[in-house]
């Protein structure tokens, strides 16, 4: 069995600690497992109103990416919104990579700039639900935070993401019989057993 080093990103309103049954499964396997909380996210300090653009919220992730030293290569995992992340990363650092999975997340494609798929994740809401905004000033910009409601996570984002599969054809699809929107806390075995795989194919 290949051993990669997985750097597993988690989603909006999570932390790292979404990996947390998972981690230990790679760990044993002999994997290398790094987890980030992004900004202002989990137990980074960081407070929402001095996060103002997708890079800042990145922001742990490029760093820790930028040093990585040359000729290392990881697997980005992202999860839901993740997805995101990943992709700029991958964009940025092509060569750190030695493959990316979308774990039922947003794909990103190359022809568009990143906030695309969210504008086409948008038209497919019919509304908000009980989603709950708040305005925060960031240096002087007036900035609407959402805080998702139950509703709209249960219908609208907390999905298997089919627009994605269909829309940019990823190398592989995998689809996991009984599984939910977070493989990592329902079907941990089964997300552990397709990154083993993911790391015999690319590591």
């Amino acid at each position: 069995m290949a051993l990669a080093h997985f750097v597993l990103i988690h989603t909006i309103c999570h932390g790292a600690w979404v990996w947390y049954k998972l981690v230990p499964l790679l760990e044993a396997a002999g994997h290398n497992v790094t987890t980030l909380d992004l900004a202002a996210s989990g137990i980074d300090q960081r407070q929402i109103e001095q996060i103002g653009s997708f890079d800042d919220y990145s922001e742990p992730l490029l760093t820790y990416m930028a040093s990585i030293p040359k000729g290392k290569k990881v697997i980005l995992v992202g999860e839901s919104c993740g997805g995101l992340n990943i992709a700029i990363v991958a964009d940025k650092y092509p060569e750190k990579i030695a493959a990316a999975v979308f774990h039922n997340s947003l794909m990103p494609d190359i022809e568009h700039n990143p906030a695309y798929v969210v504008d086409k994740l948008l038209q497919v809401f019919p509304d908000w639900k009980d989603t709950v905004y708040s305005a925060y000033d960031y240096n002087g910009e007036n900035i609407t935070a959402l805080n998702l409601g139950f509703e709209l996570m249960k219908e609208n984002i907390y999905t298997n993401c089919p627009i994605e599969i269909e829309n940019y054809k990823p190398d592989k699809v995998y689809v996991v019989p009984g599984g939910d929107h977070k493989l990592m806390l329902s079907k941990r075995i089964e997300l552990f057993q397709i990154l083993n795989e993911v790391a015999n194919t690319y590591a």
